[in-house]
């Protein structure tokens, strides 16, 4: 019995300090938890600007400007949730882009571009044609999905070039209308596109 009680006396300390730590470890403060999740937010940052100027040092490598071609989607009708685009340049194979719910919401609100396609074209006439599909988050259950198509015949220049096709309001011959709160008779949802060329 004497033996027991001075092991359990020796051994007391150190299991209250290694109680004293699992605690410790176990319910990190308020400013300890604010400040791991400052630093997860900055290394997340770190990485996403790291990513992006490899890409775009990859891309400058294999898309010379000469030749480089980029093929960009953006939305502009308040209710459109776009599901999938596919992208044929020329008679090159057709390239599909799958668009996952949450980057269709972000293109919806924030009015922005999201790049379907980079290539390379020589110098001389095009032809890109878009096939786009979604749904209207207005649209009731089992409605058939919206599919909306357009082609654009251009000129390629040795500059860069970016062809630019938005879901929008547009009037009869695929012309936007300018503003899309602005609807004359004839105007339908469809998509436009504008060709941009890098200036020098």
């Amino acid at each position: 019995m004497l033996f027991r009680s001075a092991r359990w006396a020796l051994l007391a300390p150190t299991l209250l300090c290694w109680c004293t730590a699992f605690a410790q470890h176990a319910a990190p403060t308020e400013p300890e938890l604010l400040k791991r999740d400052q630093v997860a937010e900055q290394l997340r940052l770190e990485t996403l600007r790291f990513n992006a100027a490899a890409q775009a040092v990859e891309d400058e490598v294999r898309y010379p400007r000469l030749t480089r071609t980029a093929v960009y989607l953006g939305v502009e009708l308040d209710d459109l949730l776009v599901s999938e685009a596919s992208v044929q340049i020329d008679e090159r194979p057709v390239v599909t882009v799958k668009i996952e719910e949450t980057q269709a919401l972000a293109l919806q609100r924030s009015g922005g571009l999201k790049r379907l396609l980079l290539a390379n074209l020589d110098p001389g006439p095009h032809r890109v044609h878009l096939r786009m599909t979604g749904q209207y988050a207005s649209a009731k259950e089992g409605a058939e999905p919206v599919v909306m198509e357009h082609a654009v015949e251009f000129e390629k220049l040795p500059k860069t070039t970016s062809v630019v096709f938005r879901a929008r309001w547009t009037k009869p011959g695929g012309q936007a209308e300018r503003s899309a709160f602005i609807r004359t008779g004839g105007s339908r949802r469809g998509l436009d596109a504008q060709v941009l060329r890098e200036q020098p």
